[in-house]
């Protein structure tokens, strides 16, 4: 069987970004199940990847791995026509365009073109972008989905509004707010009901999806084995190692690390001041809103990485203190993969409810909590070597290859 992927990614497992280690893994085991697998990347020009890559760069990478390589330059970037008449602006409060919620819908037509060259019996579509910029297909397409986009803007709108609570700010915004969360659930709706089937990475999704009328299935996301270890001891007249991991242009990661700051006196006050490490490790230069955080003498920003196996296993304890409920966190079930000891905020339960407290990882509900968790994993060997076990074995269970791709209702 001929399956294209289309994605607004690229498959390669060491660019340090989540979707393109997930696709990397996707394609691969389409591979080994016999399909002859290609690809058509929705290609940012602008856009270059955790590790550095450009566009033309992870085009070479993708081509060497095989796969047969059909790209198109998104218009997605391009503004739309500006709204010239008090109407337009005013029905635009109310009902804001297809292409400002979803800009790969330009992409359509060119899309057409670049599969049927590929010539595939189905196209797997990753992402709400890519499935925006698959209307015109005429092959039957299976939906895999990530995080709605409308989930982060609302995620963004919030945590802004509660930093600065400017009440005539607030009542304009949230206007264009509601206006674009109906917006995305009505273009989603459309988007998904033409696919032969719909499938979501992370379970909170999948219910969102059932809403709209649309039968969706979890799939929970493979992860490739690095092989197990025990997490690093605490050794005596080292300080306990702390990793924090994700590129740092990520909603994700940015909240993590805003956390974090907010966790250093409670960390202080259990651990010492000095007395601890936090290595941050992620591609791309930290924005300005990070650099008190990088100053302080506990953290350590180390930046992308080639390899990060190495990380994992000198570290004590991978942090992980994202706090907003959005997507699947890959850096969790990488270190279930690694059998590490994990300390997390219990938010991340949402995307994976087989993290399990005192289980295979210790779940915190706040920066005080979070910091209480690291000081238990760090003072305790039996216990982090407890959970790390438990947390290889959740991996293996739930996330290996050759496991993970079966569907749950």
């Amino acid at each position: 069987m001929r399956t294209t992927l289309l994605s607004t990614a690229l498959p390669n497992e060491s660019s340090g970004s989540g979707a393109s280690i997930t696709l990397a893994l996707i394609a691969n085991a389409l591979r080994d199940l016999g399909h002859a697998v290609s690809l058509c990347p929705i290609v940012y020009p602008e856009y270059a990847t955790p590790d550095g890559a450009d566009w033309e760069r992870q085009l070479e990478h993708a081509r060497s791995l095989g796969f047969e390589v059909e790209p198109v330059i998104s218009k997605a970037w391009q503004a739309c026509p500006p709204r010239r008449s008090p109407g337009e602006r005013l029905r635009a409060a109310w009902r804001i365009r297809s292409e400002e919620l979803y800009p790969t819908l330009r992409d359509a037509a060119a899309v057409r073109v670049a599969v049927d060259v590929l010539r595939p019996d189905a196209v797997f579509v990753y992402g709400f972008e890519a499935l925006a910029a698959s209307t015109d297909l005429r092959q039957p397409r299976f939906a895999a989905t990530s995080d709605p986009p409308h989930f982060a803007l609302r995620e963004r709108s919030v945590r802004r509004w509660r930093e600065h609570p400017r009440p005539v700010a607030i009542a304009r915004e949230s206007v264009s707010l509601q206006a674009a969360l109906r917006g995305h659930r009505r273009i989603a709706r459309e988007l998904l009901r033409d696919c032969e089937a719909v499938g979501a990475f992370g379970p909170q999704h999948g219910r969102w999806i059932k809403r709209l009328g649309i039968d969706c299935r979890y799939y929970r996301t493979p992860i490739a084995d690095p092989g197990a270890r025990p997490p690093a001891e605490v050794r005596e007249g080292r300080r306990p190692r702390l990793l924090l991991i994700g590129h740092l242009r990520g909603t994700a990661t940015l909240d993590g690390l805003r956390v974090l700051r907010k966790m250093l006196p409670f960390l202080r006050r259990a651990l010492g001041d000095g007395g601890f490490e936090a290595r941050i490790v992620g591609g791309y230069e930290p924005p300005p809103e990070l650099l008190p955080l990088l100053a302080e003498p506990e953290v350590e920003f180390i930046g992308f990485v080639d390899d990060v196996d190495p990380e994992f296993r000198s570290a004590n304890v991978l942090l992980v203190p994202v706090s907003i409920r959005l997507g699947v966190r890959v850096r969790v079930l990488t270190g279930f993969a690694h059998g590490a000891c994990i300390v997390t905020h219990e938010a991340n339960a949402d995307g994976i409810p087989e993290l399990v407290h005192g289980e295979n990882a210790l779940l915190g509900t706040d920066p005080r909590t979070l910091a209480s968790e690291v000081a238990r994993a760090v003072s305790d060997d039996g216990l982090r070597r407890r959970l790390g076990a438990e947390a290889r074995a959740t991996y293996e269970r739930f996330f290996a290859p050759e496991v993970a791709g079966a569907a749950r209702a």
